[in-house]
């Protein structure tokens, strides 16, 4: 058996056995897998081809092909889409934060933990049933986020600091600080952050990503 192989056995046993583990042991251990490598053994758990997870995600197989190399990075809203049509949640790729208050403090960020370029802070407080998210994404210099595209919902950007080029369909937006862009989500875009320096924006979104 190739080393590839007995990887996704592993992975699909310790998801078997997960339960058997301390809540601690298991968030570590989540942590340490890739985004690539859990996305892979999910496709080939369900016996799905590049193309088809593709179709169902409303991505492109080549973007789904890079994510699985690690040579892409899907941002939470590509991992939505690609945890819908792995018929599982953003929990599968993300360890989310507990939330158990109304505020944030500046001091006490809440970091989303997931493999990315892109830092993303958790704004939004403890709801109940709540239907919207709220973040703050940290971009590196010369970064692009992956297109993205969903059946329903919404996506709100502010910019806090420098300055970021969104694309809307066949609109191009440069935004700076202080600027904002509010898109229905069954409009493609990217985006990206062209300069030199790290960009701070708020992002809100619908539907809600994090159920907790």
């Amino acid at each position: 058996m190739r080393i590839a192989e007995l990887a996704e056995d592993f992975l699909t046993q310790d998801q078997s056995h997960g339960e058997n583990m301390s809540p601690q042991a298991a968030k570590a251990r989540h942590i340490e897998k890739s985004i690539p490598a859990l996305l892979r053994a999910r496709r080939k758990q369900m016996g799905l081809t590049l193309q088809e997870l593709a179709d169902k995600a409303g991505l492109s197989p080549a973007f789904v092909s890079q994510a699985e190399r690690g040579k892409a990075v899907p941002s939470i809203v590509s991992l939505i889409q690609l945890a819908g049509a792995l018929e599982t949640d953003i929990n599968y790729f993300v360890t989310p934060p507990e939330t158990n208050s109304l505020v944030r403090r500046a001091a006490d960020p809440i970091k989303v933990e997931i493999d990315s370029p892109v830092t993303y802070h958790r704004l939004d407080g403890d709801v109940r049933n709540r239907l919207i998210n709220a973040l703050r994404m940290v971009i590196p210099p010369k970064t692009e986020l992956p297109t993205v595209h969903r059946e329903e919902g919404e996506d709100f950007f502010f910019v806090l600091k420098g300055e970021i080029r969104v694309d809307v369909g066949d609109e191009v937006f440069d935004l700076k600080e202080g600027d904002c862009v509010h898109i229905n989500s069954q409009l493609e875009h990217d985006t990206i952050n062209m300069s030199e320096e790290e960009v701070h924006v708020l992002w809100v979104g619908t539907p809600a990503i994090f159920e907790n």
